[in-house]
């Protein structure tokens, strides 16, 4: 079940970036990862700052907040992945090969990451 959030450092970089959803796991000291074991979700701004946990969001989350928030849509396929401008209405980055659909979805998050933080939308 792990394999459907999003790996640690991404989580981190996305808080970093605002996200603060309820997320059904999180990680605490630096990658160790667990589930609440409620349904409830907790979201970043619930943990005091000098804990070391970071909620960890579903990949489906992950891109629902660039889309929402950024108004980019990354869409993995089977061995590539396509960045779309919403509000442009126009695909800006189109990326393939890759090796897989996970290492599809995690390169285009890592680049919607990288688009956000240098402004370049």
């Amino acid at each position: 079940m792990n394999k459907e959030f999003v790996p640690y450092e991404v989580a981190l970089r996305m808080k970093d970036l605002g996200f603060n959803e309820p997320c059904l796991a999180y990680y605490y000291n630096e990658k160790n990862f667990r589930m609440w074991g409620t349904l409830s979700g907790i979201t970043n701004s619930f943990w005091p700052p000098h804990l070391d946990v970071i909620t960890a969001p579903l990949f489906q989350q992950a891109f629902d907040f660039f889309r929402e928030k950024h108004k980019l849509s990354g869409i993995p396929t089977h061995q590539s992945y396509d960045i779309w401008n919403l509000e442009r209405g126009e695909c800006f980055i189109e990326v393939y090969p890759i090796e897989s659909y996970e290492k599809a979805q995690l390169a285009c998050l890592i680049k919607l990451i990288e688009i956000v933080k240098g402004g370049d939308k």
